[in-house]
């Protein structure tokens, strides 16, 4: 289909409606903002005004049953514990973390910048991920 000859719908109360692509990417635009604004909220705990009554006082009980602290806290000590470990890398090991796990390149890749095989780069990031299984063995 030529890019030109292109539709676009946008649902409105469960309905697909044709509408031109200036329109449509103005929906999205403003769609995707919403949800970035929305995760800002969580990730502050923000409170909208929705959860206040009419007299400005908040509505029942303002604690989200859906977070659970405990957990929080425990992911929070295994991430500090992962990072303590992850010192422990030399220069090398830890780029090649970083680059695989951070960065999301390919063993494919990583391969070819460093003129070996994908296969050798999978055996070194197993033997680095042994090592820092082998330290954190003992945390958890």
């Amino acid at each position: 289909m030529d890019k030109d000859k292109r539709e676009y719908f946008i649902y409105v109360r469960g309905k697909a409606v044709l509408v031109s692509e200036e329109v449509y990417k103005a929906y999205w635009k403003i769609t995707e903002h919403e949800k970035y604004l929305q995760r800002k909220d969580w990730k502050y705990g923000v409170i909208p005004f929705s959860a206040l009554d009419y007299d400005g006082h908040f509505v029942d009980n303002i604690i989200d049953e859906r977070i659970d602290l405990e957990k929080i806290v425990e992911v929070k000590m295994q991430l500090e514990e992962l990072n303590k470990a992850l010192a422990t890398l030399t220069k090398e090991e830890r780029e090649l973390i970083e680059a695989i796990f951070y960065k999301e390149e390919s063993l494919r890749s990583i391969g070819e910048k460093e003129k070996v095989t994908h296969q050798t780069i999978g055996k070194r990031r197993d033997r680095i991920l042994e090592k820092l299984r082998k330290i954190l063995e003992d945390k958890f």
